[in-house]
């Protein structure tokens, strides 16, 4: 898996190039050059939520014995895309729906093809940015895989059909396919936090977000199981995860975050990883997490 990662990750995360987004070199994530777009209406939890009232284990995976996420995804199949930034955010996204209606309706994955189809401001096969994504989904809504499956590949130039035509299809059994009008989830409010107290607090108030970390170190490309740990000061961050909570080792003691990755489940703990937390591992918490809050 490692070798599968180092011959299709990395060139892609090496070719860059969007207007109003910048990277670095080798980088698939994709940085805005200006400030952070957000529509907020309301008080982030950051700003009223004590940190030290949060508990030192918290998952989204089982809360109460409730599951609340979505699974894992692979962005290399069955094309192989540097769309890691629509795989996250549509990710997290599709878990905070899964909250919000307290995981007794079924919910189907939100789709990063319609992304990757329609958000060409936000990224394609070649990187992206999570914030834009949602600030895509909060003005153009989003389908979900059932209608938009996931193909891995740059669909956005198609004649002159408007992108909310083309966010859903349906084939008949004589083969005939046609775009169709299917549900469209929206976000009401999107934005960012950064730093472990304010990540801590929108994931326990309102669910996962998404973060960039430094995806070349050889401790997450190589990653098997326990607590990923790096000291290396990295100075960019190049691909982007779904992070769902965080804990404390039980025999060392170590802080963690809990997260889920876009490398298919025979990468890590079946497509989820523990990162070592509060020391900036991987860079994740000195750069902005992106979250949004589902329109009901």
């Amino acid at each position: 898996m490692a070798a599968l990662l180092r011959t299709y990750l990395l060139p892609l995360l090496a070719l860059c190039a969007v207007p109003a987004l910048t990277s670095l070199p080798g980088t698939c994530y994709r940085e805005i050059t200006g400030p952070r777009p957000s529509h907020v209406l309301t008080k982030p939890p950051h700003e009223h939520l004590d940190p030290s009232s949060l508990p030192d284990n918290f998952d989204w995976r089982s809360v109460n014995g409730t599951l609340f996420v979505s699974e894992a995804t692979n962005q290399f199949l069955p094309s192989p895309c540097g769309s890691c930034w629509a795989h996250a955010s549509t990710g997290a996204l599709t878990d905070r729906f899964i909250i919000a209606r307290k995981a007794r309706v079924s919910q189907t994955k939100l789709s990063p093809q319609v992304l990757l189809d329609c958000a060409s401001d936000a990224g394609s096969c070649y990187g992206g940015n999570d914030v834009l994504a949602y600030k895509f989904i909060h003005e153009h809504g989003i389908t979900d895989v059932t209608c938009s499956p996931y193909q891995g590949v740059d669909n956005y130039y198609w004649g002159e059909i408007p992108c909310d035509q083309m966010m859903c299809r349906a084939c008949d059994l004589a083969s005939t396919c046609k775009f169709v009008n299917g549900t469209k989830y929206y976000v009401s409010e999107y934005g960012s936090v950064q730093g472990e107290d304010e990540m801590m607090a929108e994931i326990y108030a309102r669910g996962p977000i998404a973060c960039s970390i430094y995806a070349h170190s050889p401790a997450f490309l190589d990653y098997k199981s326990g607590i990923i740990q790096d000291p290396t000061a990295y100075n960019y961050t190049t691909h982007v995860v779904a992070i769902t909570g965080w804990g404390v080792d039980q025999d060392t003691g170590m802080k963690f975050w809990v997260g889920r990755n876009s490398f298919g489940t025979a990468w890590g703990e079946e497509g989820w990883f523990q990162l070592h937390r509060g020391v900036n591992c991987l860079d994740i918490e000195e750069h902005p997490c992106a979250w949004a809050v589902p329109k009901l």
